[in-house]
């Protein structure tokens, strides 16, 4: 009975998928959530790949699943992933979907999941996979995932014994997970401008885990993300199989340490968050036995996916569009946007278009960001807009930014009408996770402006 279930199950959601598409959606939801529906224990009986992957992490998920995805190809293999960001139960139903036949059988060499945290203990039993990358954990807004502690008992609880895990050394929190089972670990050794306090509004996980003394820091990156070491116990943080220990940003390299020896990679992007995305991957690829030439190769290739980060180019100005969701990712585009030596303007596009319906959002979190960053000479208008728009401005006025460089517009397309663009080289559009549509259609008016004022 259970094996009819499955099949009628497939069927009727590989059908809802083709006509999704016919209407021009993308269908990475409805078809996962028809089928279980129909076999509530589809992600138990679907036959796997040979290899499973499956990317988890409060930030930086989506960029490393992608780039996952892209690196296979590059190998030859064939793969299917929720590339979509559909990342809870009906959307990693959907990846498993594509990559069976009609009739159940696999069809391709991998599956890539990207894995919501909090949605991991109704995906992680079933779909047992062979890797699982943790980018990190941390403070997120109330709404979504909360604190870290939260995240880590859920992944802590409902990982397979048999998934090897690649975390992150220098998070003192995920890299805790399932000491039992296999691991390898990545980290960014020592680098300038380091800290060896913390800094942030937030710094969580600032305390042993065994004896609850406060940590000393060999080096803090931000927030909680470093080298830690407890002087009572004794415990520190795990040295890192995978070990950034030079980045030459101006000339687009990585110095990489694994299996003893030096390789310089790359560098894909110039952010630290992203720096350690990339050592998750170049651990991945290593674990899965890729060569060192062939990682470099592909990292000499693939990208930041384009809803994450997106440059374009107006004569000799720059737009870039870059997503941000809770606290912590937005300081750390602060930080990135102030420590660009450009004049420039900023506009802020941060509030979630799914709760203009039914305003559930608590706008709390904001006070955990860091708006004094934003505080600088060069950065010489910020626009903020969306229904939300005058939080944010009393959050800028708290910090102590000056009432005559913020702009207030609740409409977003209108909002672009009143972008400063002379004398700037520089106009960064941060947006939440779920405005991306509406981010490009903001974009494309204010490129639309500025290749205007060029031609004149």
């Amino acid at each position: 009975m259970a094996n009819i279930r499955f099949h009628v199950a497939l069927i009727a959601a590989k059908l809802s998928g083709k006509l999704i598409r016919l209407l021009g959606r993308n269908g990475s939801h409805t078809p996962g959530a028809i089928a279980m529906k129909i076999c509530p224990n589809f992600l138990g009986l679907a036959n796997r790949a040979k290899l499973v992957i499956c990317v988890t992490g409060t930030n930086g998920k989506t960029s490393v699943s992608n780039m996952i995805s892209d690196a296979l190809e590059d190998t030859g293999r064939t793969v299917s992933s929720n590339r979509a960001g559909s990342n809870i139960v009906p959307g990693c139903c959907t990846n498993l979907i594509n990559s069976l036949t009609w009739t159940g059988k696999c069809r391709v060499d991998a599956t890539v999941f990207e894995t919501d945290e909090r949605a991991s203990r109704l995906i992680l039993p079933y779909l047992k996979p062979d890797y699982m990358i943790v980018t990190n954990l941390s403070r997120d807004t109330p709404k979504r995932n909360a604190h870290t502690d939260y995240i880590f008992s859920i992944l802590d609880t409902y990982c397979p014994d048999s998934v090897k895990l690649i975390l992150n050394a220098d998070d003192p929190c995920s890299s805790q997970l399932r000491p039992g089972n296999e691991h390898v670990f990545f980290g960014i050794g020592r680098q300038p401008g380091d800290h060896t306090e913390p800094y942030n509004l937030i710094a969580d996980n600032t305390l042993c885990p065994k004896c609850g003394t406060r940590f000393e820091y060999e080096y803090l990156r931000y927030h909680h993300i470093g080298k830690v070491k407890c002087p009572h116990c004794g415990f520190k943080s795990y040295d890192a199989d995978y070990l950034v220990t030079d980045i030459d940003r101006e000339n687009g390299q990585m110095t990489t340490v694994y299996g003893g020896q030096e390789i310089k990679l790359p560098l894909i992007s110039p952010m630290m968050h992203n720096i350690y995305n990339e050592a998750a991957i170049v651990a991945l690829l290593d674990q899965i036995g890729v060569s060192r030439e062939q990682i470099a190769s592909i990292l000499a290739k693939i990208h930041l996916p384009d809803s994450r980060f997106n440059e374009t180019k107006v004569g000799n100005q720059t737009v870039d569009m870059m997503v941000i969701k809770g606290p912590i990712p937005v300081s750390r585009n602060f930080e990135f946007v102030t420590s660009q030596p450009e004049n420039k303007t900023v506009i802020l596009e941060m509030d979630d278009c799914l709760d203009r319906r039914k305003s559930v959002e608590y706008m709390g979190w904001i006070y955990d960001v860091e708006y004094d960053q934003l505080i600088q000479d060069n950065i010489k208008q910020i626009i903020i807009t969306g229904p939300r728009c005058y939080d944010h401005k009393a959050r800028l006025l708290l910090a102590g930014c000056p009432e005559d460089r913020i702009v207030c517009v609740m409409d977003e397309m209108e909002a672009m009408d009143h972008v400063l663009i002379d004398g700037v080289e520089k106009i960064y559009l941060l947006f939440d996770l779920t405005s991306l549509s509406l981010a490009r259609q903001m974009k494309q008016k204010l490129v639309e402006r500025m290749e205007g004022k060029h031609e004149n």
